[in-house]
């Protein structure tokens, strides 16, 4: 399965950004979206480093700015560090998907790798700069304690969404090009 590029992928840009935008601004559970997916899916896809790394970061980017604007709160808080260092890693486990068939195994695991750091990394961000705990054992303790519900649905909507992004992309890199050389030939008979 060739990888994809910028120019063979424009689309699936457009189509991964507006994805991201519109599953985090609609109700949803709380860290239910496909942001942490397109990340590892981008990571794995593109051929191109560089745009494996445009594409979930300004997809999550884009979209906090339209959270920022309609729920009135700032764009720039004091863990946004954590949540983009978390993103920008999660890329680069996709990039360790890279040349290699679809592995069901393998793609689970970086999945949960995916949600483990993520929750780690944000959560120690939280209780760092976050003011909600105390600054200690026991303030970390409870920091990762109370965001466990949270990880049931970051869990959840990741490998919900893995499972969307990668199999869409291997059924339809499997079945398009057949109906679309069906559909050529058939365009080719009919103008004869």
């Amino acid at each position: 399965m060739e990888k994809l590029h910028f120019s063979s992928s424009k689309f699936l840009v457009a189509f991964l950004v507006v994805v991201a935008l519109i599953f985090r601004l609609i109700p949803h559970p709380f860290n239910f979206t496909p942001v942490m997916a397109i990340a590892l899916f981008a990571g794995a896809k593109f051929k191109d480093t560089i745009w494996s790394i445009i594409v979930p970061i300004s997809a999550l980017f884009l979209s906090d700015i339209l959270l920022s604007l309609l729920n009135n709160y700032p764009l720039f808080h004091n863990t946004i560090f954590f949540v983009y260092f978390s993103y920008l890693l999660i890329i680069m486990l996709g990039w360790k998907l890279r040349n290699s068939s679809l592995n069901i195994f393998k793609t689970i695991s970086f999945t949960l790798i995916s949600s483990i750091l993520f929750f780690v990394i944000t959560n120690l961000g939280v209780w760092m700069f976050g003011g909600i705990y105390s600054a200690d054992f026991n303030g970390l303790q409870t920091c990762f304690l109370m965001a466990i519900p949270f990880f049931k649905y970051s869990l959840t909507g990741d490998l919900f969404w893995v499972a969307v992004l990668f199999g869409v992309y291997e059924y339809s890199s499997r079945k398009l090009p057949i109906i679309f050389s069906k559909l050529a030939a058939e365009r080719n008979s009919v103008k004869r």
